[in-house]
């Protein structure tokens, strides 16, 4: 680093100075040079490094589909996690380049574009302004004695000397200030760099330690796997040696082998057998054999070519049923040994076996196994084989079956009552978009219904514009069989077809568009939004976004829509209701029939109004289990906080609501108890005694659909209904005992260790399933356990 240049020497401009000045020039000019090769090389090893990364995702793609396709092993779980693991280093490496990007070849290359490169016009200026001094000053003294223009010449050199000194002042200035720049600024860039590096490397360490136990486990069974290897082998020649010999004498097809090597058949066992045979054609001509294997089952015989293959080349495998089949020897065949027939009502199949021991041996099992399909067929009631468990598993098999088709047989008539219902609404009879009958899809944010084709356009659109789903194929809820009751195809057309209602353009039925056709006017319909009509709805977005809040508080679905296609927000807040959003007043009126459609529409669960309270905190405000369930399933923040500081379950049990108390203990057991290796024991029937499902009976027989939606009250979800009034007082004392407990620990994360301290009483509560879990401030760890 060079020393700063002293400014009063400026106007002396000695040679020391010029020298000086010309050592520190080549310092800050040099510089710029520095910075252009470190960034294009830094530009260069980036590149190179994207190409590795793509390289390595590669590789962990390819490693990751192979863990795919093995067995459960720890094989398996390795390769899968060395797959993720590859990922998460390449994902890292990604955000190096990205801070190598913004932290040091942007910055640097700002640097030398806004702090060197200028600097030389400087220089240009003092070096011309030097010039015109210097010239001023030699015609200045070249003037004779009693010359009349010395005194302009005069006034010319102190002119361009004040000039140059300014000028040159300013650029020696310029320099120190680059000079010192220089001695942090440049270095700050470098530091980036070097702490950016060395949190990559810490990162990508930290990630692969992660598998150094699997690693472990991976040597040690690899090692496992070679001494069962090499004992394998010496068994596997052992096995060859002997089967070699045993089957010496089976290789010559004259000789049958030893009968000591059959096995003979239980008398109640079914017949089995396979081998190969020869088969004839059914040329006439040109007779050909063709070698099949042979297996007898279940009353048939089944017979495949080598590979595997049925006759025609298929993989299905003909057979051959025994039970109406005479089979018997060829005794007077001039043209081949060891044949026998076997004769059905539409066929005759000559086989050829290897010798004559062989061929007597499938008579013998083919007339038996056709003996045993005629008598089973005649005396069902058969004494069982050693296959009877297999039969027993069966029939329970079809009888759970028969079980649960029974259920859902009781299950279907509500359900089809609803998708009736939803078919008569005007204009769902055809599709919303192509006119075809009878579709059989819907979209449930929009409330339409649509044909098969439709549906695919809808699904590629993505789930931000269009949900799609069967009408037979899914399953519904309630709350979404309202939304599409209170929309319906001719209510979304005045919407998103209004353009074309009102000019006629469009042909009524649509049903011949090829699907590019269909495609391009869904597109238009309803990504671009061609045909809306915006003429009498020329709108400021605030106008707008109160139009929307207001509908969906009167639960006015097709006005709340129509805005939504104008562009009003989902999320909007209304400050003269304390800033409340459309989810918070639909919460507050307990309308899951609006919430269900702002859900359906992407709003922001945990957005907060003035008082900081979110859909979660009004939830709890309002003793409403079911909706909290729905709201922390829909992942809704359990630890958000207020203005106040406080939690969902602060709100909940300073009001002393029993319901959603027990909704946010038990949700937050279950999550405890899901990451933890505990059992969910009984947590899933107590969540659901705590709400349960919105089940309107309108939903079956809606004859007014305008009417907001307003499901029952909460009044059973927790409690029963036919609880004596001193266990109401049990539950009111339980909430007293956990007043105190829970102010003490709202920052805690309200698992299994909160719902002990807390000493909230299940029992009381009497939650169907759930087990004698009470008295939890008297239980240790291990008690727990053992309860659980």
């Amino acid at each position: 680093m060079t020393a700063p240049l002293k400014l009063h020497l400026c106007q002396e401009d000695s040679p020391q100075f010029r020298k000086e000045l010309a050592d520190c020039e080549n310092s800050v000019f040099g510089l710029e040079n520095t910075i252009k090769n470190l960034v294009k090389i830094a530009r260069s090893s980036v590149e190179l490094a994207s190409e590795y990364t793509a390289k390595q995702l590669q590789f962990a793609e390819e490693l990751g589909n192979f863990a795919k396709k093995q067995p459960e092993s720890i094989i398996k779980n390795v390769l899968s996690k060395y797959s993720s693991s590859l990922h998460e280093v390449e994902r890292s490496r990604k955000i190096l380049h990205s801070h190598m990007y913004e932290m040091f070849i942007e910055p640097l290359e700002a640097f030398a574009k806004n702090e060197i490169v200028p600097l030389k016009e400087v220089k240009k200026n003092v070096e011309r302004t030097c010039n015109e001094a210097d010239t001023a000053l030699a015609r200045y003294m070249s003037k004779r004695p009693k010359d009349s223009m010395i005194p302009d010449a005069s006034i010319e050199v102190a002119y361009t000397r004040r000039e140059f000194h300014r000028q040159y002042i300013d650029y020696v200035v310029k320099i120190n200030e680059l000079e010192a720049k220089k001695k942090f600024e440049f270095m700050e860039y470098i530091l980036a760099l070097m702490f950016t590096e060395s949190s990559f490397y810490h990162q990508s360490y930290d990630i692969l330690k992660d598998l150094e136990p699997h690693m472990k486990d991976v040597t040690r069974l690899l090692q496992e796997a070679r001494t069962t290897y090499h004992n394998d082998i010496a068994e596997s020649q052992e096995i060859k040696k002997k089967l070699l010999e045993k089957a010496r004498g089976s290789y010559d097809p004259m000789k049958n082998p030893a009968k000591n090597d059959i096995i003979e058949r239980n008398i109640n066992s079914p017949v089995t057998k396979s081998g190969y045979l020869f088969m004839k054609g059914n040329q006439r001509v040109m007779q050909t054999w063709t070698r099949k294997y042979f297996t007898i089952s279940d009353g048939h015989l089944h017979y495949y070519s080598r590979n595997g293959k049925g006759a025609n080349g298929d993989d299905e495998h003909p057979s051959i049923t025994l039970r109406v089949c005479h089979i018997k020897p060829i005794l007077n065949n001039s043209d081949r040994r060891f044949c026998f027939e076997i004769i059905t009502p539409n066929k005759t199949y000559v086989l050829q076996a290897e010798n004559q021991e062989e061929m007597d041996d499938w008579i013998n099992c083919l007339q038996t196994a056709a003996k045993d399909a005629i008598y089973a067929d005649q005396n069902p009631n058969h004494v069982p084989g050693p296959n009877s468990s297999q039969d027993i598993s069966q029939e329970d098999t079809v009888n759970e079956f028969n079980l649960h088709k029974q259920i859902n047989d009781e299950e279907t008539p509500n359900s089809k009552q609803s998708i009736s219902k939803i078919r008569e609404l005007p204009g769902n009879d055809v599709c919303v978009d192509c006119k075809c009958k009878d579709p059989q899809w819907a979209s449930t944010n929009f409330g339409t219904l649509l044909c098969i084709e439709c549906s695919g356009i809808h699904r590629s659109l993505g789930v931000h514009i269009s949900k799609v789903k069967s009408l037979q194929l899914d399953k519904w809820e309630p709350e979404s069989i309202e939304v599409m009751l209170k929309l319906g195809n001719t209510n979304i057309n005045k919407i998103y077809e209004a353009k074309l209602v009102d000019n006629k353009e469009r042909l009524v039925n649509s049903s011949s568009w090829e699907r590019a056709d269909k495609e391009k006017f869904i597109i238009d319909k309803y990504v671009k939004k061609e045909f809306i009509n915006t003429n009498d709805d020329n709108k400021d977005p605030v106008t707008i976004n109160l139009a929307f809040w207001k509908a969906m508080s009167n639960s006015a679905f097709v006005e709340a829509l129509r805005n939504l296609s104008l562009g009003a927000n989902v999320d909007w807040k209304n400050e003269q209701e304390n800033s409340t959003t459309a989810l918070h007043q639909a919460i507050l009126r307990s309308d899951d029939v609006a919430i269900e459609f702002l859900l359906l529409w992407f709003c922001d669960i945990n957005e907060v109004d003035n008082n900081g309270w979110s859909a979660l905190h009004h939830a709890a405000a309002t003793n409403n289990a079911r909706l909290l369930l729905t709201l922390m399933k829909r992942q809704a923040d359990i630890h958000l906080k207020d203005q106040k500081g406080k939690i969902p379950l602060d709100i909940a049990v300073e009001k002393q609501n029993v319901q959603a108390v027990t909704a946010l203990r038990l949700f937050q057991f279950e999550r405890q108890l899901t990451r933890s290796e505990f059992s969910i024991f009984g947590v899933d029937e107590a969540l659901n005694s705590v709400s349960k499902p919105y089940n309107r009976s309108s939903v079956t027989s809606l004859s007014t659909r305008s009417a907001p939606a307003t499901p029952p009250s909460l009044s059973r979800p927790l409690l029963d209904m036919e609880m004596e009034e001193h266990d109401d007082i049990n539950i009111r004392s339980s909430v007293e005992m956990l007043l105190p407990s829970t102010t003490t620990t709202n920052n805690n994360n309200g698992g299994l260790s909160n719902l002990v301290s807390s000493k909230f009483s299940l029992s009381n509560l009497k939650l169907s399933n759930y087990g004698q879990l009470h008295d939890y401030g008297q239980l240790d760890q291990e008690n727990i356990d053992n309860d659980i």
